[in-house]
C-alpha cells in the first residue's frame, strides 16, 4: 500500500530503507524517554527542589522535567495498552508517522507549520508492515489526570475510534518501509 509521509528534520532519499523490525525505536522514544532536565551544574529537578531554587534557572528545569515527564508517561500508558491489549498493532515508539491521503498530509504540513515546525519534504513510501490509524485527539491528556483515566485514554486511542472532525487522525506505520520517492522538496 502507499503511504505518504512529512520529513521533518533530516532529508530522506529515493530507495531509503527504514526498519522499525526488532529493537529499533524511532525519534519520539529518543526525544521523550532520552531527555532530561537539569541545570548548567548538572542538578536535576529532585535536587532543584531540594534546594529551594526557585530562580530562573531552577523554575526552567522544573518546567523542562514536568513537560517532558508528562509526555513520557503518555507514551509510556499507551505503549502498555498496546502490548497488553492490543499487541497486533504497531508501536507509537518504533514506528513512522504517516499519512494514507496526500490531503491528510497537506493537513498535517499545515499544523506542524503553525507550530513553526519546519516540513523539509513530502516522500511517498511503501510497506507491508503494521498499520493502524488511530485519533490523536483521544491519545491521554498531558495533565494531572489519574493514572487510571489515562488508561482508558489510551484505550479508546488503540480502539481505533475516530471522535470529532479527525483533524488530527494520525497513521502509524511499523515493520520495514521503503521511501519510494520524494513528491515534494520543500527545503
Amino acid at each position: 500500500m502507499k503511504y505518504y509521509h512529512l520529513v521533518t528534520r533530516i532529508p530522506m532519499k529515493e530507495g531509503q530503507i527504514i526498519d522499525f523490525t526488532g529493537d529499533n525505536n524511532n525519534r519520539l522514544y529518543d526525544f521523550w524517554m532520552k531527555r532530561e532536565a537539569r541545570r548548567e551544574d548538572g542538578a536535576d529537578v529532585f535536587k532543584v527542589l531540594m534546594e529551594d531554587d526557585f530562580s530562573d534557572a531552577g523554575k526552567d528545569v522544573i518546567k523542562n522535567y514536568v513537560f517532558n515527564q508528562s509526555r513520557a508517561v503518555r507514551e509510556t500508558i499507551s505503549e502498555l495498552v498496546r502490548v497488553t491489549q492490543f499487541p497486533d498493532r504497531p508501536s507509537r515508539l518504533k514506528g513512522l508517522y504517516v499519512c494514507k491521503t496526500l490531503e491528510e498530509a497537506k493537513r498535517w504540513k499545515a499544523n506542524f507549520e503553525s507550530y513553526n515546525r519546519k516540513v523539509l519534504q513530502l516522500v511517498e513510501l511503501s510497506s507491508d508492515g503494521p498499520c493502524f490509524t488511530g485519533d490523536a485527539a483521544l491519545l491521554p491528556e498531558v495533565n494531572g489526570e489519574s493514572f487510571e483515566k489515562k488508561i482508558e485514554q489510551a484505550r479508546h486511542y488503540w480502539s481505533g475510534e475516530l471522535k470529532g472532525d479527525g483533524d488530527l487522525v494520525e497513521t502509524l506505520l511499523g515493520g520495514v518501509i521503503k521511501v519510494e520517492k520524494i513528491i515534494e522538496d520543500y527545503q
